[in-house]
């Protein structure tokens, strides 16, 4: 706070291990540099800054934000790695003294990288933090969930939800085979309420896949990695923007509208991944055109001749595929639809041949993960109208994006409802998975 009164904004450095406050000329000294911002605060409380400003008002740190010395992971913990960061295993401390087990992901890019190389971290950065961003908005039973952020110093360190059962596509691909179909049934219906709930918070993942589904302790699906994910708003900021031909993008998954220019991302075309992903699963973790190079698959799926899936699916799941991968977006399910409608399927299953066991279930075969109720969450009362979007809904979801790609007739405006989100590193060149 200034003479007036008036809240000012100090920005905050962090360089060779110490941190300070920036001066406004670039080829200035700090005076002053310290091990954590804590000391800094501490410090600045009782000698001000400058004689015209001061810090007055102290404003609590947020549950989310969580200490660095409160965190703790090992080498040999790896569970994961990509360009930019790692994801371990490790142990958070909670301010109850409880011990519990996280995962941790860890910007790799450092401080002392090349010019180059820092652009590329901050990119990194900002991708990890809307990652967060966008998960601690998120509590549901089939989404992962996040657990906060520290960033007292680098490098910054996201937590979530661990699922000792890994991703889904490991699980297909090791025991598919052995995996009842009734099970399998339940893996799409546990991903469909995940991805209902999302599409209700107006949320587009744009990487919905098994890979990107997660297996908890007590066998639940979640879907994760949120990294390509955008709100409704910011994607129609976005779309005039949006070139399909530079985005690093797993084809297979994506709609026909997302690989023309300009790219369409909406609720819509996460529906049509999630029809690749019943054929994921029923195909035991095989994706469509295994063989097949990308721009033959692009070409396909363009045209709309999508593959038939595995010999086995249940018809009704067949003929549910058949309408997500309707090549006008508006004609597709709803999430609301989907979900409901494998509810059904599900329970019909159970009057014909009783309840599947839940100790035949695969998914116990893991290690780590122990499932006790085939079938949770058998109401359909969260899939009424009222709770989610609709058919119509998607249709006019649709219509406004397509119309935001437009330059010549409508320039739409990032939204004003929060920070602009980023795009994920992985947009920047073209390939899939």
């Amino acid at each position: 706070m200034d003479d007036y009164k008036k809240t000012v904004n100090i920005t905050l450095r962090f360089e060779a291990g110490k941190w300070f406050i920036a001066q406004k000329n670039p080829q200035g000294v700090a005076k002053h540099r310290f091990d954590t911002i804590v000391d800094l605060v501490d410090h600045y409380r009782n000698s001000p800054p400058s004689k015209h400003l001061k810090l007055s008002k102290i404003v609590s740190r947020p549950n989310w934000m969580l200490k660095h010395e409160n965190v703790a992971y090992e080498e040999k913990d790896k569970l994961g790695a990509g360009n930019f960061c790692t994801v371990y295993k490790g142990k958070l401390t909670k301010k109850s003294g409880e011990v519990v087990t996280v995962a941790v992901k860890i910007s790799l890019v450092q401080s002392s990288a090349t010019d180059a190389e820092s652009e590329e971290a901050k990119e990194a950065r900002k991708s990890m933090m809307h990652e967060a961003q966008l998960m601690s908005f998120y509590t549901h039973d089939n989404v992962i969930q996040f657990l906060g952020v520290a960033c007292d110093h680098q490098p910054v360190l996201v937590l979530m939800e661990f699922c000792p059962g890994g991703d889904l596509l490991s699980h297909l691909t090791k025991h598919g085979k052995g995996t009842d179909d009734r099970e399998k049934m339940i893996y799409l219906y546990e991903a469909s309420r995940g991805m209902f709930y999302l599409h209700k918070k107006k949320c587009v993942h744009r990487d919905l896949a098994a890979r990107n589904c997660l297996i908890s302790s007590v066998g639940r699906i979640k879907i994760a990695d949120f990294g390509l994910s955008k709100l409704i708003d910011d994607v129609e900021g976005d779309a005039e923007n949006t070139n399909s031909s530079n985005a690093q993008v797993p084809v297979r998954w994506m709609a026909p509208e997302t690989l023309r220019k300009p790219a369409v991302y909406t609720t819509n075309s996460d529906i049509w991944a999630f029809g690749v992903m019943a054929y994921e699963i029923f195909s035991n973790g095989v994706k469509p055109w295994p063989d097949d190079p990308v721009k033959y698959v692009a070409t396909q799926i363009r045209k709309g001749n999508m593959p038939k899936l595995p010999d086995g699916t249940p018809p009704k799941v067949a003929d549910l595929v058949g309408r997500m991968w309707a090549m006008a977006p508006e004609k597709r399910p709803a999430m609301r639809v989907i979900a409901r409608d494998i509810n059904t399927i599900i329970k019909d299953s159970n009057q014909g041949s009783g309840m599947y066991p839940p100790d035949k279930m695969t998914i116990n075969k893991i290690p780590g993960v122990k499932r006790d109720v085939y079938f949770e969450h058998d109401e359909t009362s969260e899939f009424e109208e009222s709770s989610g979007a609709s058919v119509d809904d998607n249709k006019e979801q649709n219509d406004k994006v397509d119309k935001s790609g437009d330059r010549d007739k409508k320039r739409t405006k990032p939204s004003s409802k929060g920070p602009r989100r980023t795009s994920s590193l992985r947009e920047k060149h073209s390939t899939d998975k």
